[in-house]
């Protein structure tokens, strides 16, 4: 080595930046609906190796509900969703209107970890993520996909990765994040074991072993670590309640705002109790005046939350999401919603892990990129060393 011969050489090259050693990069991927079970196939190479090389959950546990886009952003902000404030693919905002999947990422409450990483300097990238697709307050990723394409494939992201982790160091993103399809749909049409979910499965890990074969050829684990998580899990359901007709049963006249869950009714303040008494005696509904919520819900948002919540369990469901025959959305603390978090790369020494919350990836990620983040947040910074 050169830097044996000679002091001033060695100098000149490590201030050159010829021995320097990149920044930490961290890559994130979002598996969507991929169950915490997939740990017990041992044909998922992929996932096999990150769990020997670097770290796995016993299962993550989501928020509730345990639904994509309140998954996606506490994931992304390390609050539940009383703070960040998207309960659910959709709802009623009393001041806003109707949220339905949509792309505007100030119905946030709070920031998203890349727009706290542009604050300070670090280059992000997403290629699909809830709230990525437009500036937070006027801060967005430094790179984006955009808008949400369901069509686009993994290799297409991969690709993306690949050309973000290859850029030089002035303009390489340090953060960079991505949603995958994982089992989400065939689960929703198949319920959540059948041949072709297995089939997926082994298709998102032959991906996921295509990454980290790319990462390996660049000998980039010095400075790379990457997350594999996903958002909720999946299990059968084969009961249907139709809120609508039950509205009609009832007389009362109420905004529903519906999830295969939970719902929200927004009411007339001299309508409240009726309404209640009436769907407490319902079958298979729990009901509650939005006060009364239990905290470890966390869902009472002060414009977003109904005057009255509704819940069901596990095999029921609220009907206006069709007939599937495999959902989600339920408790955390059912063991089917239970989703997966892997991690391996720099800063990672491999050990098992209990069960991880997905607000406590944000304040992961942060620490391992040094990003600060100047407000109280409810997930922690979880030991990987």
């Amino acid at each position: 080595m050169p830097c044996l011969k000679s002091a001033l050489l060695c100098f000149l090259l490590v201030s050159t930046g010829v021995f320097a050693e990149k920044e930490s990069t961290v890559i994130v991927i979002s598996m969507d609906g991929v169950r915490h079970d997939v740990s017990e196939n041992n044909d998922l190479d992929a996932f096999k190796r990150m769990e020997k090389n670097g770290v796995r959950a016993e299962y993550l546990i989501p928020v509730f509900q345990s639904t994509t886009y309140p998954a996606h952003v506490s994931l992304a902000t390390g609050v539940y969703p009383d703070k960040h404030g998207i309960l659910h693919n959709s709802f009623l905002d009393k001041e806003k209107g109707r949220f339905s999947y949509d792309a505007d990422a100030n119905w946030l409450d709070v920031p998203p970890i890349w727009v706290l990483a542009e604050q300070q300097n670090i280059r992000s990238a997403v290629f699909f993520w809830v709230g990525s697709e437009t500036d937070w307050h006027s801060i967005g990723a430094s790179y984006r996909r955009a808008p949400f394409d369901a069509n686009i494939k993994e290799e297409v992201k991969i690709e993306q990765i690949l050309n973000w982790l290859d850029m030089n160091d002035e303009e390489r993103p340090r953060l960079i994040m991505s949603y995958w399809d994982g089992t989400d749909d065939l689960a929703h049409q198949q319920g959540p074991i059948s041949d072709d979910i297995n089939q997926q499965i082994a298709r998102q890990n032959s991906l996921l072993n295509g990454l980290l074969s790319e990462i390996d050829k660049r000998e980039a684990w010095g400075y790379v670590t990457i997350f594999v998580v996903s958002d909720h899990g999946m299990t059968e359901v084969n009961h249907y309640i139709d809120l609508e007709a039950l509205l009609d049963e009832s007389g009362v006249t109420a905004t529903l705002s519906e999830g295969p869950a939970v719902s929200h009714l927004f009411l007339k303040e001299q309508d409240i109790d009726d309404a209640l008494q009436f769907f407490k005696s319902q079958q298979n509904i729990m009901a509650f005046k939005k006060e009364d919520l239990p905290k470890t819900w966390r869902m009472n948002h002060p414009t977003r939350t109904g005057d009255i919540v509704l819940a069901t369990e596990a095999p029921n469901m609220f009907s206006s999401y069709g007939r599937p025959k495999g959902m989600h959305g339920y408790a955390p603390e059912m063991e089917d919603m239970h989703a997966i978090f892997y991690g391996m790369g720099a800063g990672i020494n491999p050990q098992q892990l209990g069960p991880v919350h997905q607000v406590d990836l944000m304040p992961t990620v942060s620490k391992i990129l040094g990003i600060s983040i100047p407000h109280a947040i409810d997930g922690k910074a979880l030991d990987l060393n």
